[in-house]
C-alpha cells in the first residue's frame, strides 16, 4: 500500500466515524436506534450469506438495503419500522451480541430483593423499568442520580418523609436515572377502589410508554406489576418475582390491531 492509499483509507475512516458518532448523538435515546438496529442486523446477516455462498442475487439485495430504496420504504412504512424496531431490540439479538442470561438473571434478582425488603416494610415505592422508550420527559420531573441499581441505594430513597420517596425511581439497563419522577396518571375508570395513587400512575406510565412498572403498596404492603399490554398484575409473590419481572420485561407489547383484546384481558386482572 502506497503512503496516499494509507492516507485515503485512514480519510474514509475518521469521516465514517464522525457520522456515525454525530448519528449516535441525534439518535440516542429515540426509537430510530433499535430501527437502525435492525437493519444493521439484517445487512450484517445478508453479507455473511453473500461471505459463504458467493451469490450474486444476495449481492444485489444488499446493495438494495444499504441503498435510497430501503431507506425511502423505512422512513413511510410504519410496519416494517414495528418490525425492524422488533429485529434490532436488544434482547432479540443476545445470542448474536454473545451476552449471557445470567448477568441480567442476578440484576433482576436484586430488584426482586430489594422490592420485597420494601414491602415488607410497607414502604410505598414505584420502580420503572426502561425499554425501548428512554423516558427523557419523565427523567426530567425528577432528580438525577445515574448509580448502580443497590438494594440499599433503592430502600434508602423510599425511606417514608424523605424529600424523594413520593415520586418514581426510573431505571435503564442497570443504573437508576433518576428519582423523584413524576408519572402521568391512568383517567381509566378502574373496577377496584382500593387502587391507590401509586397504581394509576403505573397504569398511566404503561398508557404513555412501553415502560415496565413494579409497584409495592404502602398500605398492604403488597407487590403489583404492569407491563406490556397495561396489564396489571396484582399480589406478585416475592419468592417469584425475579423470574416473574425477567420474563414480563423481555415479553414484546402487543402490536396495535392486538390493543382491542389486550383491553378486555386489563379488566379482567382488575
Amino acid at each position: 500500500m502506497s503512503f496516499s492509499d494509507f492516507l485515503r483509507a485512514t480519510f474514509e475512516i475518521l469521516v465514517l466515524w464522525f457520522v456515525i458518532y454525530q448519528m449516535f448523538k441525534v439518535f440516542r435515546g429515540t426509537r430510530a436506534v433499535p430501527i437502525l438496529g435492525g437493519l444493521i442486523g439484517v445487512s450484517i446477516l445478508l453479507m455473511v450469506l453473500m461471505y459463504v455462498t458467493q451469490a450474486n442475487v444476495l449481492r444485489s439485495i444488499a446493495d438494495f438495503i444499504v441503498g435510497p430504496g430501503i431507506i425511502i420504504v423505512v422512513l413511510f412504512q410504519p410496519e416494517l419500522r414495528s418490525a425492524l424496531a422488533r429485529l434490532g431490540s436488544q434482547r432479540n439479538f443476545r445470542w448474536l451480541l454473545g451476552k449471557h442470561d445470567a448477568e441480567q438473571t442476578a440484576f433482576f434478582q436484586r430488584v426482586s430483593d430489594s422490592v420485597a425488603a420494601l414491602a415488607s416494610k410497607h414502604h410505598g415505592a414505584l420502580l420503572v423499568f426502561c425499554r425501548n422508550n428512554k423516558l427523557k420527559d419523565v427523567i426530567k420531573t425528577g432528580t438525577k442520580i445515574d448509580a448502580l441499581f443497590g438494594k440499599e441505594l433503592v430502600q434508602t430513597i423510599f425511606v417514608p418523609k424523605t424529600l424523594l420517596h413520593d415520586g418514581a425511581l426510573i431505571i435503564d439497563g442497570q443504573r437508576i436515572v433518576a428519582a423523584g419522577c413524576i408519572l402521568p396518571v391512568s383517567n381509566r375508570e378502574l373496577a377496584d377502589r382500593s387502587l391507590g395513587l401509586r397504581h394509576r400512575a403505573a397504569l398511566g406510565m404503561a398508557e404513555n410508554s412501553d415502560a415496565m412498572v413494579v409497584v409495592v403498596s404502602e398500605e398492604t404492603g403488597k407487590i403489583s406489576v404492569v407491563s406490556n399490554a397495561k396489564m396489571m398484575h396484582r399480589d406478585v409473590p416475592a419468592d417469584t418475582l425475579a423470574h416473574f419481572l425477567e420474563d414480563q420485561f423481555h415479553q414484546l407489547p402487543p402490536e396495535e390491531g392486538e390493543e382491542s383484546s389486550s383491553k378486555e384481558q386489563f379488566h379482567e386482572e382488575l
